[in-house]
């Protein structure tokens, strides 16, 4: 399977990789929503976390690497060094790039950074970060293995970025692809579209909710084609994905939610 790359509008950007997820820690600023959108154009996944209970809940499901700190006087978290240990500790490979007040002192900066970390005083520039998350993403070694997912006759590898259903390969988009992971990953439990929404686009689409129906309508064509049905609309609630029923039992195209309801 080839996931095709969504397109990025600025052409220098072709030339950046950064690891995925990023997990941003820090109040709201527009500097983080300047590099969110920065990262989301590279289809990299942002974890937003403005306070220390939902940093370690997001570092435990997410595992990220790459860290975005921001240590500014009126943006941290509050605890923000003891948090910074802690997910050290829970993560062996993990990379910061921290960004400092401009009167910040050089005491401080070197307390605050690790040997492998960047920082930045001052108004973080857009450009700037991303240039430095490049350069910190390089200094993580690869992940030694990814993830294999089953779920009935549907397999899903991660890391190999492959889909099959029986023996047929898939083909999906990026979003697909992230669509189907969080589906698979969750397997049998009813997503809400605010979940997923949340999930697979990191950000609420005012007024779009609709294009979650969208991208589940292109992944069913995909994983579904000639095939018994396995993603079902739960009304009112939203997706489930499960092992395809034998047809006799219930015809593909048709679920116990969707006829319950008259969908």
């Amino acid at each position: 399977m080839n996931v095709t790359d969504e397109p990025v509008d600025d052409a220098d950007a072709a030339a950046l990789h950064v690891s995925s997820p990023v997990l941003l820690l820090g109040g709201p600023s527009p500097a983080q929503s300047e590099l969110t959108q920065r990262l989301r154009a590279l289809d990299v996944k942002v974890l937003h976390a403005p306070s220390a209970e939902v940093a370690h809940s997001l570092a435990a499901q997410e595992r990220p690497r790459l860290l975005v700190v921001d240590a500014r006087s009126s943006r941290r978290v509050p605890g923000t060094e003891t948090l910074l240990a802690e997910l050290r500790r829970a993560e062996e490979h993990l990379v910061a790039l921290i960004w400092f007040d401009a009167e910040a002192t050089t005491a401080e900066v070197l307390a605050g950074c690790a040997p492998l970390d960047d920082h930045i005083l001052g108004n973080p520039g857009g450009e700037e970060a991303m240039r430095r998350l490049h350069l910190l993403s390089r200094r993580l070694p690869a992940r030694r293995e990814g993830e294999r997912l089953v779920v009935g006759d549907l397999e899903m590898d991660t890391s190999a970025r492959t889909v099959r259903r029986g023996d047929h390969d898939i083909d999906l988009s990026e979003t697909e692809f992230r669509l189907l992971r969080l589906l698979m990953r969750h397997a049998r439990t009813v997503l809400s579209k605010t979940e997923i929404l949340q999930q697979v686009w990191e950000y609420e689409f005012a007024g779009q909710a609709n294009i979650v129906e969208l991208y589940i309508s292109y992944v069913r064509k995909k994983v579904e084609a000639g095939r018994p049905r396995m993603i079902h609309t739960v009304r009112g609630a939203g997706y489930v994905l499960r092992p395809a029923e034998p047809e006799a039992e219930h015809p593909a195209g048709e679920s116990v939610e969707e006829n319950a309801t008259g969908e």
